[in-house]
């Protein structure tokens, strides 16, 4: 039961304290001689009149649910036919409403084309920069050639830098932003 939505985020587990038998599977505590079949809680003890409201909730909850006589079966919820997909893992692991890549802001007809792309690389963090030459066995000092005061990376060659902050200024300026 820890794993359907329609009663793991509704039943108050106060209740779970009454529970006769705390491990039992659904086949345990589904009577199918009840009729169509009923839910046969077997609760450890008497309710007390405050818990009435919480347990006639929990009933509530579960009277429009049968089980079924099929086998069980593992069955992926995030994709439509059940079955599991690195495509499906994926998204539930970064979202599938992951901001969308600007494509028509930088590849533009006006722009030219090496600018387009390095913007391009810039966006995606994949400017060659000293800490990256570092990373591929290169054995250089890494300080930033502009300023001089902290490490090269794509964030500070972009963003950080002093000298770039002035120019982004400046660019910002001519174009009458502020």
């Amino acid at each position: 039961m820890k794993e359907a939505d329609w009663c793991w985020e509704s039943i108050v587990f106060k209740l779970f304290t009454l529970a006769g038998h705390r491990n039992a599977k659904v086949s345990e505590v589904w009577d199918s001689s009840l009729g169509q079949g009923g839910w046969n809680l077997r609760l450890a003890r008497d309710f007390n009149d405050w818990e009435l409201e919480q347990i006639g909730n929990m009933l509530n909850l579960l009277k429009d649910f049968r089980t079924s006589t099929e086998e069980d079966a593992v069955r992926w919820k995030r994709e439509s036919n059940g079955v599991f997909g690195a495509k499906g893992a994926y998204k539930m692991l970064f979202g599938s409403s992951a901001c969308v890549f600007p494509n028509r802001r930088i590849w533009m007809d006006k722009v030219p084309t090496k600018v387009s792309f390095f913007a391009w690389e810039a966006s995606w963090g994949k400017i060659l920069t000293l800490d990256k030459l570092q990373r591929r066995g290169w054995q250089l000092p890494n300080r930033c050639f502009l300023c001089g005061c902290e490490e090269e990376n794509a964030n500070h060659i972009m963003l950080h830098c002093t000298v770039v902050k002035t120019l982004w200024e400046i660019v910002l300026a001519i174009f009458g932003v502020q």
